[in-house]
């Protein structure tokens, strides 16, 4: 058995102290851009079912996102939010000519320089964000065989051949990927037979459930079969408080999870949680049989 850790690229933090009356703005002017971050990403990324995001904020935060200020510089995000602010302060009850002006300006100066791919990449990257995870990264499998995750898919690659499968949105949507770890585990008996690849990939969400907000840690197992991807098991813990600043990654999953090759083939995994969580994938079907 090995595993690989590929990308684990969020910063983890905890709450910065602040005044109670702080504001995003005010943490800006001082220079506290990590403050600032967490405060607009809030904002714009953790509202209640319906509402919009300000105008202001989305400019903001975009702009953060372009000068890597108390967050990973990502153009693409950048170029997305952007774009959301232009048309949020074009449909302002107070827009005046000169305001619409200045978004699209903006637009301009950060969107067109992009490749036509990723102007695409950064519409998707708004409509649902997936931060945390460096966008064209490659996982290698073997030798001529390897698998890329994208905003919205993830692109199988051996021997020459693609194939590309789209992800579950609610999954990946408008989340924080804190983890994703290769492993390929080699079977048992006699005969034996080519190592089984499974990618685990942790997302962090939040949302406002009864007049709360509640963040919710998504851990996905998916199996790379050839030019196939399957998503073989999901565990999930919620817990209340927000997203931003993501919390530390629970030791359970930072230790690694358990798996267990059969000899029949089938695959057994284990999280060492209380109760501990169990999970079994047959050698040759997607079908998972979890319990807690």
């Amino acid at each position: 058995m090995s595993g690989i850790l590929f990308a684990a690229v969020l910063v983890l933090s905890t709450d910065p102290p602040r005044p109670a009356t702080d504001t995003w703005s005010a943490a800006y002017k001082r220079g506290d851009y990590a403050t600032a971050a967490v405060m607009l990403q809030r904002a714009v990324f953790e509202l209640p079912r319906g509402a919009r995001p300000d105008a202001a904020a989305l400019k903001q935060l975009g702009l953060l996102y372009v000068d890597g200020k108390g967050v990973g510089r990502d153009p693409i995000l950048a170029c997305g939010l952007l774009r959301a602010h232009a048309i949020a302060a074009s449909g302002a009850p107070r827009a005046t000519a000169a305001s619409k002006k200045a978004a699209q300006a903006l637009v301009d100066r950060y969107c067109t320089p992009l490749s036509a791919t990723d102007r695409a990449a950064a519409f998707a990257a708004m409509a649902c964000p997936r931060i945390g995870l460096e966008r064209g990264s490659t996982v290698p499998l073997e030798p001529g065989w390897s698998i890329q995750f994208n905003d919205r898919s993830a692109t199988v690659t051996r021997n020459g051949q693609t194939r590309e499968h789209p992800l579950a949105g609610d999954l990946l949507c408008r989340s924080q990927v804190m983890l994703m770890r290769h492993s390929a585990l080699d079977s048992l008996g006699d005969r034996p037979r080519e190592p089984r690849h499974v990618i685990e990939l942790v997302t962090l969400q939040s949302a406002w459930r009864s007049g709360a907000v509640t963040r919710e840690i998504v851990w996905q197992l998916y199996e790379v079969r050839g030019l196939d991807l399957d998503l073989a098991a999901v565990q999930r813990w919620q817990e209340p408080g927000s997203a931003w600043p993501a919390p530390a990654l629970p030791a359970r999953l930072v230790h690694g999870v358990s798996f267990t090759m059969q000899r029949s083939g089938d695959l057994e995994y284990e999280i060492d949680d209380d109760p501990p969580r169990h999970g079994q994938i047959a050698v040759r079907t997607t079908e998972v049989t979890s319990r807690r």
